[in-house]
C-alpha cells in the first residue's frame, strides 16, 4: 500500500510539473510592437480627450468607418463628433498585419460599455508620413454576436 501511495505522489508531482511548464508567448517582432505601441498611446490619448495629441497622430487626409457604416473624417474624430470612447473602454487582443515598412493595419477587439454595439472588431490603418506613424484609416465592425446587446 505505501508503495503504491508512493507511486501515486511521484507521478501527481510530474503531471503538475509538466503541466506548469508552459511555453513562454513567442517575443513580437519589433516592427509589431512599435506598432501596437503607437496604438495604445492613441486609445489613451483618445480616452483622455487630449485633443492635440490626438490631432497629431491623425493623417490630415483620414477616413474612417462608423459601425452603421457612416463615413467620418479627422475633424468628426478630433472634436469628438464622431461617437467618443468612453474613459471605461477595454481594447485586446492586438495584432499586426504588415503592408510595407511604412504601412501597417492594426487589429484588435475593444468592449465599449453603454455603446450599442458594445463589443466591436477594429482595424486601424498607421502610415508612417514624414518620420511619423500617423492614424490613416479606422473601419469599425460590430462584433454580431453582440448587436443586440442591451445594457
Amino acid at each position: 500500500m505505501r508503495s503504491i501511495l508512493l507511486v501515486l505522489g511521484v507521478v501527481l508531482v510530474g503531471v503538475t510539473l509538466a503541466l506548469s511548464q508552459v511555453p513562454a508567448p513567442k517575443p513580437l517582432p519589433a516592427f509589431d510592437q512599435q506598432l501596437i505601441d503607437r496604438q495604445k498611446q492613441f486609445l489613451q490619448d483618445t480616452q483622455s480627450r487630449n485633443q492635440s495629441a490626438v490631432d497629431g497622430a491623425i493623417a490630415d487626409d483620414f477616413e474612417g468607418i462608423e459601425t452603421n457604416g457612416d463615413f467620418y473624417d479627422k475633424s468628426d474624430l478630433v472634436e469628438s463628433k464622431q461617437p467618443g470612447v468612453p474613459r471605461e473602454t477595454r481594447a485586446y487582443d492586438f495584432r499586426v498585419v504588415k503592408l510595407n515598412d511604412d504601412a501597417a493595419v492594426v487589429a484588435y477587439n475593444m468592449i465599449v460599455p453603454g455603446a450599442h454595439p458594445r463589443y466591436r472588431h477594429m482595424a486601424d490603418t498607421w502610415a508612417r508620413i514624414d518620420g511619423q506613424w500617423k492614424l490613416k484609416f479606422r473601419q469599425i465592425t460590430p462584433n454580431l454576436w453582440s448587436a443586440n446587446d442591451l445594457d
